[in-house]
């Protein structure tokens, strides 16, 4: 047994030695030769604990195992291939097994804190048998347990919570899963309230009792104000037939405008709204859509040329008639709320906005009224939102090449990740790609700065090998449901942590 440190026993841990560092250690790495027996016991991924000859304790991860037998080499004869092609057992008196240590840190009674001694070869390391040595990172909030020991809970470094976070993995191994048990729960119990957008509503909306959250649908909320209203209805007409800055499209414009502030009761008086009734209270989407297009004609022959506005008429009729009656509803704020009475809400808990049922541009609408209010709030008024924003599907709202709305969204999420650290407005990105076309964009990605990355796409094989240093790729695509690796400035180990979470558990405690 190791003469452990006194604040190691006073932790309650318990050692036993495994193995000895080999040639080539260094400070941040190092090999590990295992003691016979012991490569039945010790995996990768195990954490162990060494005794520096150089005069420090040092916690590291095992990563990338080796099997060398230099009898049974495959570009030479030996003694021990010919055993082994006649099928008896060679010596097994050179053979080795190791693995090389990524080092975490030097242990000490302040906690851990970074190496910089070199690792002597010959040090012994040892594996833990008792006690959590997670303990000494520090943290009261969590994030769930290392690998296959369930007492030993990772910690967060809450400072670290607005830089954002990003969750990676392929379909089905657990995004939305642990993003519910996990991050939530962290968020409530760091201050955050939390507003999830979910893309197909199923991934969170059927839990919101479990969570303890509203659910509140897309056309609960007033999403287009006039003038979003106005420029969303030319782009889903293909701008009525006309090319883009024309005479008669701008003239189009302003009548959609003037016809939309004055049926929803949104006109303006001078500098501040006027309150009127609201014409379209009570109206189906087909009566809103009828009533605005008499509107926009009545206005249309007092802006448009007597010789353009037959043709200007007949364009607009036959593509606005085609639109979708239900995104006129959309449109209306009747009764509907508004995006900061949807931010008061999630202030106060948990807020889902099920975006089931609509087409990506009106959901993409919906995203870009309420993260304009919320940029607003930051750059204009200065005011903290202490909200969370969850956006799974990130691919949706950011992808690698946007196109059309996409662009927007695309811009806005990158606009609220760069004000969002100073106003308390973290961004949870959730995708099944890292990058390219399957991935988001590169300018969102460059605003994240904690990463969960479980079994990654093997398209995304080089690009999960970059972010991850040490850790074996083959062994990341091989990850089973539910395991994590954690990293970034969240996580207090330089060196990525694997992490699992037990679903049956998640909601248990949960504020």
């Amino acid at each position: 047994m190791a003469n452990l440190p006194g604040f190691l026993t006073e932790m309650g841990i318990e050692v036993e030695p495994i193995g000895m560092i080999g040639d080539g250690a260094e400070v941040t790495k190092a090999p590990l030769i295992l003691t016979r027996g012991k490569e039945r016991e010790v995996k990768i991924e195990d954490l162990v604990l060494v005794e520096n000859l150089n005069g420090n304790w040092v916690l590291g991860v095992c990563r990338r195992g080796f099997g060398r037998s230099p009898g049974l080499r495959r570009d030479r004869y030996s003694p021990g291939r010919a055993y082994a092609r006649m099928g008896m057992q060679p010596s097994e008196a050179r053979e080795s097994f190791d693995f090389t240590i990524s080092i975490i840190g030097e242990l000490t009674p302040n906690g851990i804190r970074q190496n910089k001694l070199i690792i002597a070869p010959r040090s012994r390391a040892y594996a833990f048998r008792k006690g959590s040595p997670l303990a000494l990172l520090g943290g009261s909030l969590d994030i769930g347990y290392y690998k296959d020991h369930p007492s030993w809970v990772v910690p967060v470094r809450p400072e670290f919570i607005p830089y954002h976070m990003g969750v990676f993995c392929v379909t089905g191994w657990g995004k939305s899963s642990f993003v519910r048990c996990k991050i939530i729960p962290l968020l409530r119990h760091a201050g955050y309230g939390v507003l999830v957008f979910d893309w197909k509503g199923d991934d969170y909306v059927p839990y919101a009792e479990a969570l303890g959250a509203e659910v509140l649908k897309l056309e609960q909320i007033a999403c287009l104000p006039p003038d979003m209203g106005a420029v969303y209805i030319i782009k889903k007409a293909n701008s009525f037939g006309f090319s883009a800055g024309s005479a008669i499209l701008n003239n189009i414009e302003v009548a959609l405008l003037e016809a939309l502030e004055k049926i929803t009761g949104q006109e303006e008086k001078g500098e501040e709204p006027q309150p009127r009734p609201f014409p379209t209270s009570g109206l189906t989407a087909e009566q809103i859509k009828t009533l605005l297009e008499r509107a926009v004609l009545a206005k249309m022959e007092e802006l448009i040329d007597k010789k353009y506005l037959e043709l200007a008429e007949r364009r607009f009729l036959a593509r606005f008639r085609r639109l979708d009656a239900r995104i006129f509803k959309l449109l209306t704020p009747a009764g509907k709320l508004k995006p900061e009475d949807v931010i008061e809400k999630a202030r106060k808990g948990i807020v889902i906005i099920d975006l089931s049922g609509w087409e990506p541009e009106e959901k993409l609408t919906a995203f870009l009224s309420i993260a304009s209010y919320v940029w607003q709030k930051m750059n204009v008024e200065k005011e903290s939102i202490n909200v969370a924003f969850v956006i799974d599907e990130a691919p949706q709202y950011c992808p690698y090449q946007p196109k059309g709305i996409q662009e927007q969204t695309t811009r806005m999420i990158e606009g609220l990740c760069a004000l969002g650290r100073s106003y308390k407005l973290p961004i949870v990105i959730i995708s099944q790609g890292l990058k390219g076309d399957i991935g988001i964009n590169p300018a969102v990605r460059r605003n994240i700065n904690t990463w969960f990355i479980g079994k990654v796409h093997p398209l995304d094989r080089e690009e999960a090998q970059n972010m991850l240093p040490g850790v074996d790729i083959d062994f990341l695509q091989s990850l089973e449901v539910g395991h994590f690796y954690f990293y970034g400035n969240m996580c207090p180990s330089p060196v990525p942590l694997l992490i699992r979470f037990s679903i049956e558990n998640c909601f248990k405690g949960q504020g």
